[in-house]
């Protein structure tokens, strides 16, 4: 059901939001971390790795990526 509602109604707090004004770009990018991750080091390397990527895709320099968690996951031990 998630799914359906996200398709009709736009929520800005799933998935990546990208803001270009001419001269910069910003990212913002929803996550959800599993449990026990440390978030800090989840969040910088999300971080690094986007801007990384993106600058070498566009050759732009990115200003800003800001990782926003959404929250965590619990997987089953199985």
């Amino acid at each position: 059901m998630e799914g359906i509602t996200q398709v009709i109604v736009k929520d800005p707090t799933h998935g990546i939001e990208v803001k270009y004004d001419g001269q910069n770009i910003m990212i913002d990018i929803y996550v959800i971390i599993e449990y026990g991750t440390r978030i800090t080091s989840v969040a910088a390397s999300v971080s690094n790795t986007i801007k990384f990527n993106v600058e070498k895709a566009l050759g732009m320099p990115v200003e800003k990526v800001n990782v926003h968690v959404r929250g965590l996951r619990v997987s089953n031990p199985d």
